[in-house]
């Protein structure tokens, strides 16, 4: 054996000389609620096709959809625990873990739809910092769709929501504000809501057009009245110690599959589909009632005052993401 060959072999048995660290090949579980042959899974599955290419085939994505590994109030702590890899939620499923994740979900917060792309696209890392107590590594923003109210009758003023049986949902932050509009709120599932409303156990139902669409609600409540209450961005989040156990030539390949859709076109696509729906509903005999814009500046009276009681409850990191927010929308509004 010649000098360079013994030379090599003791160095590679010290560790002297490093080795390539080939990318593993690794399939992650990803959860969500959101149901099959949605614009949700065009999407979806376009990511895990871009992150399966980008990594050569070493990172396969398998998504759950249509809840098939559970409820989100039982799949996100799974994925926090990393029992579950990944999953993706709204952020009012986040905030049922950690209270001020919803913070970035206040109703009627976002004047337009480019003031929230640049106040999002700012606070990104910020909402990271905020998350990081729950071992979510946040990987991008993602779309649930406007809050709008359905019925069968129109509710275009706030006026309308006084003393009605209302649909709400289980987070106590929005029941706050239906009750703040005279509404009588209390917990409704998607899964029930046609049938809450079609035997008169409640007289409205905050909805999101896709669901509304899709779930049946328009079937027996046809008036969908265009509020934009809310524009509650998603997550796609991973859990933080298996994002740490991927290689760095996975996690690279995973980042240049999320620069091929941009969240902007992304949220943008999302939008348009929710465009055609409304359309949809029209060309099929329901109505979309949209408010006059004295009524749209009524459903804004007292905001500022019910994001003070919201901030009341607030943690210290949760007032730092606030203060963080409040500064990109005064940034954005430059």
């Amino acid at each position: 054996m010649s000098f360079k060959s013994i030379f090599v072999s003791a160095a590679l048995a010290a560790g002297i000389i490093a080795t390539p660290v080939m990318a593993e090949e690794v399939t992650l579980r990803m959860a969500t609620a959101a149901p099959s042959k949605t614009i949700w899974q065009q999407q979806f599955d376009k990511f895990a096709a871009d992150v399966a290419e980008e990594t050569g085939g070493n990172v396969k994505i398998e998504i759950f959809y249509n809840s098939q590994l559970g409820p989100g109030n039982t799949v996100l702590p799974q994925v926090m625990r990393g029992r579950i890899d990944m999953g993706a939620f709204s952020t009012a499923e986040i905030a049922d873990q950690l209270r001020d994740a919803y913070l970035v979900n206040m109703l009627h917060y976002y004047t337009d739809m480019d003031e929230r792309m640049c106040i999002l696209t700012a606070v990104q890392d910020d909402y990271q910092t905020l998350l990081s107590p729950t071992g979510l590594r946040v990987l991008d923003w993602s779309e649930v769709g406007s809050i709008q109210l359905s019925g069968k009758t129109a509710f275009t003023s706030p006026d309308d929501l006084k003393g009605v049986r209302h649909g709400g949902a289980a987070n106590p932050i929005t029941n706050l504000y239906w009750e703040k509009m005279g509404a009588y709120p209390s917990m409704v599932s998607v899964p029930e809501a046609a049938s809450a409303i079609s035997t008169g156990l409640i007289d409205v139902y905050p909805t999101i057009p896709v669901l509304y669409m899709f779930a049946g609600i328009n079937q027996v409540a046809p008036v969908l009245s265009k509020i934009d209450i809310g524009l509650p961005p998603g997550v796609i989040v991973i859990n933080e110690r298996v994002w740490e156990g991927l290689s760095e030539e996975n996690k690279a390949g995973i980042a240049r599959a999320q620069a091929r859709s941009p969240f902007a076109e992304r949220s943008a696509a999302f939008y348009a589909f929710e465009n055609q729906l409304f359309e949809m509903h029209r060309g099929n005999g329901g109505t979309v009632a949209e408010p006059t814009a004295e009524e749209a500046a009524k459903w804004r009276d007292g905001i500022d005052a019910y994001y003070a009681e919201i901030l009341k409850d607030s943690s210290p990191e949760g007032l730092k993401f606030w203060d963080e927010l409040e500064a990109a929308r005064a940034d954005c509004a430059k």
